[in-house]
């Protein structure tokens, strides 16, 4: 596994599977992939803890289980896969609440032609000899549940969104996804890193808001002087000309005086800024400071840079 991969968030799965002796094997396994394992044993059961927690963010099937713990064993049937297909979709449908999935059997080739395009599927029988197998399946699990985060953020964003597909570059909407997503932690590192993708979105937006709505080019900024700061004197042009409302001008030269020294720059001692005490609410006010600038640029794009005396 990379080292990426092991420094990505765990994810909680709920794995719906009568043999319980595999599931705890199963279970011990996947915390290596970063995977947190609950179980249950049949349909009912399974849907009930689904219902009654919003923690699970994907889920595992057996390819046959019980309906329920009264179900004699050994009549364990195919429609145990298909009635939760349809009840993971109801989820989705009437509760708003997409849970990726796939079926983890000892059928596979019995239920293959039966779930093909309808599920991803894995054999137990190569999960339980080849951690490679076992692997892709979690991997699988992982890709899908940043997918569907993702799309939630920016169904949550969409003019955000819009104006990011068209004018960023990859790596800053990868900035602007890990900023939105709603998990935070309150790990000091964390939220420094989160500081530091703010401060490189801000100047990627006003170098936007310079070539599209100024028309110069923004490197011009900053040229001829002994020590260039391209951002601050394109934040300065802003402020002295007035394009922007005061509170929007206030609001760029906030992020990028503070983090320029709490992130970028290693703060002396005597500042105000060193050990500064960052808190979520401090990361959040910030995020919300760099929306409002972008729907900004967005206006100025869109209908033309005005001069304000607000």
């Amino acid at each position: 596994m990379s080292k990426n991969k092991n420094r990505r968030r765990p994810i909680n799965v709920l794995m719906i599977d009568d043999d319980e002796g595999l599931s705890a094997s199963i279970k011990n396994r996947a915390r290596r992939f970063n995977v947190i394992i609950t179980t249950a044993s049949n349909f009912k059961d399974g849907f009930r803890e689904l219902e009654s927690s919003q923690k699970y963010q994907a889920v595992i099937l057996d390819g046959k289980a019980p309906m329920n713990r009264e179900q004699l064993k050994g009549t364990e049937a195919e429609n145990f896969v298909h009635e939760s297909i349809l009840k993971l979709k109801e989820l989705e449908l009437l509760h708003e609440r997409p849970l990726p999935f796939c079926v983890h059997t000892a059928w596979y080739v019995q239920l293959e032609p039966s779930l093909r395009n309808r599920a991803k599927i894995f054999d137990k029988k190569k999960t339980s000899v080849d951690d490679a197998v076992m692997e892709e399946m979690f991997e699988y699990l992982h890709q899908q549940i940043g997918l569907k985060e993702s799309t939630k953020i920016k169904q949550q964003h969409p003019e955000i969104f819009d104006f990011a597909e068209k004018y960023l570059d990859d790596e800053d909407n990868s900035f602007l996804l890990s900023i939105l997503t709603p998990k935070l932690s309150s790990k000091r590192e964390e939220l420094m890193n989160r500081l530091g993708f703010i401060r490189r979105l801000e100047e990627s937006i006003l170098n936007i808001y310079c070539r599209e709505c100024l028309k110069i080019d923004p490197i011009l900024f900053g040229q001829g002087k002994d020590t260039p700061s391209r951002g601050k004197d394109l934040i300065d042009h802003i402020k002295n000309k007035k394009l922007a409302p005061l509170h929007i001008s206030f609001l760029t030269y906030v992020i990028y005086s503070t983090q320029s020294i709490a992130i970028n720059h290693k703060a002396p001692q005597s500042s105000e800024y060193y050990n500064y005490p960052i808190t979520i609410y401090t990361v959040q006010t910030f995020i919300n400071a760099l929306l409002d600038i972008i729907m900004w640029v967005i206006d100025s794009i869109e209908n033309g840079v005005q001069s304000r005396d607000d």
